[in-house]
């Protein structure tokens, strides 16, 4: 059998090409059909691997997809088409908010939250809000300010600004930092938020989803401990839904670089590809359209 081992699109210095075996017949088809699989930089002194791209691109163009530019193409379709519910969001320390009571302008307030999760107003003192969400903080100090101080209290509370919670954006955005979370927010509204992903971005994007509460940015040598999340922008944008997962506090979102390689030789369509997360030299020859009749 052929051994076709994953190519690591982190370290091409692992990289291990064909193991030749007892079927000869499968060793020579892979031989002639010449494919060499490649980082954007590994062996640049070797005269063939330096004029590769060259010759690829005058005779057959690049094959490489551009992430960046199919997002901004297809995101707002796909964020009309995402369900996502504001009235779950929980408040939380150093959340702003405006209350409003209606016919009592008076009593008309703009809060910071503490970091105990509180805040005060007038009549009824200290009010507890850390972890519950706007529609539970309404009733609340409407049942405070209820027959003791307003009959019947009609109570309206916005969050003028997000700020107990957030997650990170890191890799090829145009924007990384970090954003807060409004309520129920998907990936693609974050990497919308971030400006959407560069020209240079890869397919894949990595979530790092914190075990503790940890508030700051994560790479993924010290993510030992946390959940790592696997998704593909590519399907994403292709409508696979699964991969627009809905985000949580303090959750570190990595774009990588893209990686690529190439396809030359006895191939169909000779070209640049992306590289993807479990490419193997099988699956190059397939994205090059099969080895060609010259091969047989």
């Amino acid at each position: 059998m052929v051994n076709l081992e994953p190519l690591n699109a982190y370290n091409m210095s692992i990289f291990k090409c064909i193991k030749p075996d007892p079927v000869f017949g499968v060793f020579v088809l892979v031989f002639f059909c010449s494919v060499f699989l490649l980082s954007c930089a590994r062996y640049p002194t070797i005269p063939e691997i330096e004029n590769v791209e060259k010759t690829i691109e005058e005779e057959e163009g690049s094959e490489i997809e551009n992430i960046g530019e199919i997002f901004q193409e297809k995101a707002p379709a796909l964020i009309l088409h995402t369900e996502t519910n504001r009235d779950d969001y929980e408040i939380g320390p150093r959340d702003v908010l405006e209350i409003v009571i209606w016919d009592h302008d008076d009593l008309k307030r703009q809060v910071h939250v503490s970091r105990k999760g509180e805040f005060s107003f007038p009549l009824i003192g200290n009010v507890h809000a850390d972890g519950i969400t706007i529609a539970q903080l309404e009733k609340k100090i409407g049942d405070e300010l209820s027959g003791r101080y307003i009959i019947d209290p009609q109570v309206s509370i916005t969050v003028q600004e997000y700020k107990s919670k957030q997650v990170f954006i890191l890799g090829e955005v145009e924007t990384p930092g970090e954003y807060p979370l409004t309520g129920e927010t998907t990936l693609v509204q974050v990497l919308s938020l971030a400006g959407g992903p560069t020209e240079n971005a890869g397919s894949e994007v990595i979530v790092i989803r914190p075990k503790n509460h940890r508030e700051n940015p994560v790479s993924l040598e010290e993510a030992k401990e946390d959940e790592i999340i696997d998704l593909s922008l590519r399907k994403l944008l292709e409508g696979d839904a699964s991969q627009n997962v809905f985000l949580e506090p303090n959750d570190t979102i990595y774009i990588p670089h893209l990686e690529y390689f190439y396809v030359f030789g006895e191939v169909e369509k000779p070209g640049r590809y992306n590289m993807e997360k479990g490419t193997t030299v099988l699956k190059a020859i397939t994205t090059a359209g099969g080895v060609n009749e010259k091969a047989a």
